[in-house]
């Protein structure tokens, strides 16, 4: 999934401002705290500020700076697939270690690494084959699964309804991964839970998201998960707009965008992972072509529930859920996973 929305603020001690020659992405911003030693790029393949995937990143910066002792630098490709090779060469010239985010660059990292073998590259949120990229992938099933437990248990005026909605951005294998997830953590809370799954056709079409949310609710849905980057928002404006429906948020707490109708979000840790890779790589324990992935017990996904929508039994309920899952006595599958 790649649009997705929180707003952390990047805390930069030192900006230093630094002209590309035949550049359209952003001038990389670098930030450093005195006696820094370990150089870290981090690079998207569109800009921080989307309050989302990318911001979710930018949290990582303040840390790796204050726990590692690190120098970083940021590179916004901002979508422009011309600038992406030359900022990723420019990040590996100046860094030992260089985060990718976003699917587009994939093609882009994957020959800016073979071409730069004393620069680690580190793909954040997918696998990068060749032996070349570290990858660091989310357990998707089992973060969405959580999501899917919280829509089980969502009640409508202390009813419960008879379906619960599921919206992705496009069909493909990591929105499947996460449908495949959700519905497995309905169906363990409410069996007889229908489940009703509408994809938008794009990342970027929060009024096709809203229209698909009302379609939802239209069929009996209550709780309503959009794995959609921007076009979830479309289940937040449905909300807002007066539908009877629960929206529940996805990589950071989303209770914003409808006051008092979410209950619940699932947090994206990518700030934690980067900051568990990097350690790694400080220990010398990270090697070319290595693949982790993360889930919620290793900091990859958690919950954060809204108090005045769920009961402390029901929040007692899914946390113990999350332990089952935890200590493997719930096995969530997960298609695809690699």
């Amino acid at each position: 999934m790649r649009s997705r929305v929180r707003t952390p603020v990047l805390a930069l001690a030192t900006v230093t401002v630094l002209t590309l020659s035949a550049c359209g992405g952003k001038a990389p911003a670098t930030s450093s705290a005195a006696g820094s030693k370990l150089p870290i790029g981090i690079f998207v393949d569109n800009a921080f500020g989307d309050g989302d995937f990318f911001d979710q990143a930018a949290a990582a910066e303040r840390p790796l700076r204050k726990k590692l002792g690190a120098k970083v630098t940021t590179y916004e490709g901002r979508l422009q697939a011309q600038n992406f090779e030359p900022l990723l060469q420019d990040a590996a010239s100046a860094n030992k270690l260089v985060f990718v985010l976003g699917f587009e660059a994939i093609d882009a990292v994957r020959k800016v690494a073979k071409a730069n073998p004393k620069t680690t590259f580190v793909f954040v949120d997918g696998v990068v084959g060749g032996g070349d990229v570290v990858s660091a992938q989310f357990r998707t099933a089992e973060g969405c699964f959580m999501a899917g437990a919280l829509a089980g248990v969502a009640k409508e005026k202390g009813k419960e309804p008879p379906a619960a909605g599921f919206i992705g951005g496009v069909d493909a294998p990591v929105v499947q991964r996460c449908r495949a997830g959700f519905v497995q953590g309905v169906k363990k809370l409410a069996p007889t839970m229908a489940v009703k799954s509408k994809f938008v056709g794009s990342f970027t079409d929060p009024a096709k998201g809203k229209e698909n949310a009302l379609t939802l609710a239209d069929q009996g849905a209550y709780a309503i998960f959009s794995y959609a980057g921007l076009s979830g928002a479309g289940g937040f404006n449905a909300a807002k707009s007066g539908a009877s429906v629960s929206p529940i948020g996805v990589v950071s707490d989303k209770s914003k965008l409808a006051p008092g109708k979410v209950p619940g979000s699932l947090i994206m840790g990518v700030d934690s992972v980067m900051i568990s890779i990097a350690q790694r790589y400080q220990k010398g324990g990270l090697h070319k072509g290595a693949a982790f992935n993360f889930g919620l017990r290793d900091g990859g996904w958690k919950m954060v529930y809204d108090q005045a929508l769920t009961d402390g039994a029901t929040r007692n309920k899914l946390d113990g859920i999350q332990k089952q899952i935890v200590a493997g006595d719930i096995k969530v599958s997960d298609p695809g996973m690699r």
